[in-house]
Formats: C-alpha cells, structure tokens, sequence
C-alpha cells in the first residue's frame, strides 16, 4: 500500500514517521510546494521518493493532506476528482467547516474523511517532525456520517496507531470549540509579543536582561509560522470575533478589578482560574 503525503512539514512528516515506525504501508511518496522541505523529508527518511501532486494521486492508496488550511480547501476538490474509487484522502486542516462545504456535493464525498490531530510545537519543518509528536493526543473527525465506513476504518486506524484517543463531533461544532481552545491562544501569544516588543522597542538591554520564563512560555505559541495560522484565522473568522471578545471582556473585568482596587475579587478571579490545571471546567 502506498501513501502520498502531500506537506512534508511537522504534521505531515510526523504522521508519516509514526506510520513508518509501526510498518504500516509499503512506500511513502510525498510532494510539497517547498523544496528545501522536500529534500529534507527524503533525507530524513520520511518519504521514499518525492514526486508530483498528479503522480502521487494516482499511485496512491491513502493521501494525506498536510497543508495550511486554503490550499487544503483549493485543491481538494481536483484529488477527489483523479482518484480511484477506493481511495481514502484524510486532511489534517487546524479548521474543518470551509473544507467539508466546499466538497459537500461532491459525487465522492465519501472518499474524504475531515480529520484534525491535535497536536504541535512551536517549530516548523520535517527536520521538527517527530514519530511521537501525536502520542496520547487526540484527533477529531467531523462529520463522519459522510464518509463511506471504510475509509473511516482506514482514518481511525491510522490515528489508532499514533497511539490517538479519536472524538467525533460535526465540523461546525469543531471550529467553534477549537476557536478557543487553540486558535485564540495563538492569538494572545502574538498579541502578548507585539505588546512587549513595541513597548521595549528602544531598550532592547532591557528586555533581555529581564526576560523571564513565565513571558517566554506565553509567547512560545507567537513563534508559529504566519502562512500556517492567517489561513486559519480567515477560516474561522466568525468564531475567532466571538472569542476575542469574550477574552476582552475578561481582560477589562481584570482591568476594573485593578483600578476599583478590588483586590479580593483578583484572588478569586485567580482562583477560579486555577481550575484549569485540573480541568475543572464549569
């Protein structure tokens, strides 16, 4: 069994090192628009061989689509329209909804199973891919009801052997919750960055004689690549309006605590939030 990995990035190249790990598949074929990316995942011993998007579709039993999120959402319909009726595509897209519309139609619909491991680093690139970067995390598949039972089989198999708990919800419902759970964290990370860095623009000294580890791990997230997370930000754009709100409005309730001098009402602010370590969620 062949399987085409098209984005030889971390996410694209961790699932092909976790599939190559557990000896399911007999060659690996990639493609990737970045060609240091390319050569790279070769080397590395991601992919067998790097071909063509054309080449890739027709030798391969299952396609993974690693891709940012518009360029999954451009060129899906055209795979589905050369591949073979048995065929299986899974895309790993951070949004699910524009993607699953967009073929809703599609006379082989069935063929596509809407996926989204949840998992990644700060860093970019097959040479950050991992074989374990999706160990003990979880994957969503959305609406399965449209994909035909193998194909589902085969998605579940795979995220099953990267050691994935898989969770089934609708794409609409996905990226609403993952609105907030990943994307408007991205979104205070390089909002708490640009703050910092216009403010210690001139003293620069400063800024690295005092950086601590609590800002460097709050701005971690602000490392990721711009043309992975614009595409998302587009993507769920309806979603992302209502969580920044619902943040700013957590912000100025912190922010009128402080000029009221409502110091109790900090503390258990504080310790409300303090749930979050042991997902005490309410």
């Amino acid at each position: 069994m062949n399987i085409g990995i098209i984005g030889l990035g971390l996410i694209g190249g961790s699932i092909s090192l976790g599939l190559r790990k557990s000896n399911y598949g007999n060659k690996f074929i990639g493609t990737d628009s970045n060609k240091e990316n390319a050569l790279y995942a070769v080397k590395l011993g991601i992919v067998d061989e790097i071909t063509s998007l054309q080449d890739l579709i027709t030798r391969s039993s299952v396609i993974i689509l690693s891709i940012p999120v518009n360029g999954i959402d451009k060129i899906l319909p055209s795979i589905l329209n050369n591949i073979r009726t048995d065929t299986v595509i899974l895309d790993t897209g951070s949004t699910k909804y524009d993607i699953c519309n967009r073929i809703y139609s599609h006379p082989k619909r069935s063929r596509f199973v809407a996926s989204h491991p949840i998992a990644g680093i700060e860093n970019s690139g097959p040479i950050s891919a991992s074989s374990d970067l999706f160990y003990q995390k979880k994957c969503i598949i959305c609406d399965s009801e449209f994909s035909a039972p193998d194909a589902i089989s085969v998605a579940t198999k795979i995220y099953s052997i990267m050691n994935m708990r898989i969770i089934y919800m609708t794409s609409k419902e996905h990226d609403l919750y993952i609105a907030y759970i990943s994307h408007l964290p991205h979104v205070v990370s390089f909002s708490l960055a640009s703050t910092v860095l216009k403010k210690f623009k001139n003293e620069k000294k400063i800024f690295n004689n005092m950086m601590g580890s609590g800002l460097d791990s709050t701005t971690r997230l602000a490392k990721s690549k711009p043309e992975t997370w614009l595409p998302i930000f587009i993507s769920n754009r309806e979603n992302m309006i209502q969580a920044i709100d619902l943040y700013i409005d957590h912000l100025n309730k912190f922010r009128n605590h402080l000029i009221n001098k409502e110091f109790h009402k900090i503390d258990q602010y504080m310790k409300k939030a303090n749930d979050i370590k042991n997902k005490k969620y309410v």
